[in-house]
């Protein structure tokens, strides 16, 4: 059949048009796409041609989250029934065009074992962001915390977010760094205890003053640069803190790692999802201790996704943008 997608034409170029999807192989499910939620850093990388851990090849469908109803299953598929709603990871690539993921398509067909089954309770829009969820859960759940103790979260993007979300779950109390006052103010919406700009020349004292504790002893870094490097060795005491890095860098020398030992910082580095921390993080969502919705500045017609793509590469102003598929 011929369904709309995202397309990835060539570096910097993006449709939205026809492409041949065919029926489910074995083990697969073909999954009629709601929402889809646009991964804003990995997605623009590679749009730019700067993504590194996997060589990209145009034209490519990009996307790897959607939310969806199953209308079809291929041979082998057991426990799924036409009509379940589900959220979906990777979906395979249309005919003649490789998957860059391959989420952002009207259809697409996904194996069994990348379909996660939604509670009843937990709303499309938050499903449909279950894998940059995901990275922020998988953070706050690396960091150690204590019951009411602070952490703080470099970046006020999606994952920062989601990671200040995930650890107050957790019961720590939350400092979030970030630059955009939009989004700082959407995490104080969200119950984050302190949002901070972090271009304060002052920021560890002010933090310090803010938060009348002792050290903090965990940071969650969503940015990974040099800069948030030095900021970050200034507000961790020496051989006692923790670094929790969470995302991508397209470029090479995003850390020195010779600070870290220096001063004996403990550095866990988490990418990708597996099976369980996807599911544990749909059970956060409906615990209601975890939700995207409050994020979204833009939900629009599948139609716009080059203007969304557009609008992110040109760094105005975003935070949350879903793609809807309801009428394709």
């Amino acid at each position: 059949m011929k369904v709309p997608a995202v397309v990835f034409d060539a570096l910097n170029q993006v449709s939205v048009r026809d492409v041949e999807v065919p029926a489910p192989g074995p083990g697969e499910v073909q999954v009629k796409t709601h929402l889809s939620v646009i991964s804003p850093g990995t997605e623009t990388w590679v749009l730019k041609g700067v993504f590194t851990w996997q060589p990209t090849q145009y034209p490519c469908v990009p996307g790897y989250q959607r939310v969806g109803t199953v209308i079809a299953l291929g041979e082998g598929v057991t426990g799924w029934t036409l009509g379940d709603r589900v959220a979906a990871t990777s979906a395979t690539g249309p005919q003649g065009i490789a998957s860059m993921w391959g989420s952002h398509a009207a259809v697409a067909n996904t194996v069994a074992e990348e379909i996660y089954r939604v509670p009843e309770n937990v709303n499309s829009i938050d499903a449909a962001s279950f894998v940059v969820a995901q990275v922020g859960y998988n953070a706050a759940f690396r960091a150690t915390i204590a019951p009411n103790k602070w952490l703080a979260v470099f970046g006020d993007g999606v994952i920062g977010q989601m990671a200040a979300q995930a650890a107050k779950a957790r019961g720590a109390k939350v400092v979030l760094i970030g630059h955009r006052q939009e989004r700082l103010e959407a995490a104080r919406r969200n119950g984050i205890d302190l949002a901070v700009d972090g271009y304060r020349t002052d920021l560890s004292q002010h933090i310090r003053s803010q938060t009348s504790t002792e050290a903090i002893l965990s940071i969650i870094d969503t940015v990974q640069g040099e800069a948030v490097q030095q900021q970050t060795m200034d507000i961790l005491p020496p051989r006692r803190g923790e670094i929790v890095y969470a995302g991508f860098s397209s470029t090479s020398t995003w850390t020195n790692m010779a600070h870290l030992q220096q001063r004996e910082v403990t550095a866990h580095f988490i990418s990708g999802w597996t099976h369980t921390r996807l599911g544990s993080t749909l059970d956060l969502m409906s615990a209601k201790q975890l939700q995207f919705r409050s994020l979204v500045t833009h939900h629009v017609p599948a139609t716009e996704a080059p203007a969304m793509y557009e609008l992110i590469r040109n760094k105005e102003a975003s935070l949350g943008i879903v793609l809807d598929w309801s009428h394709q």
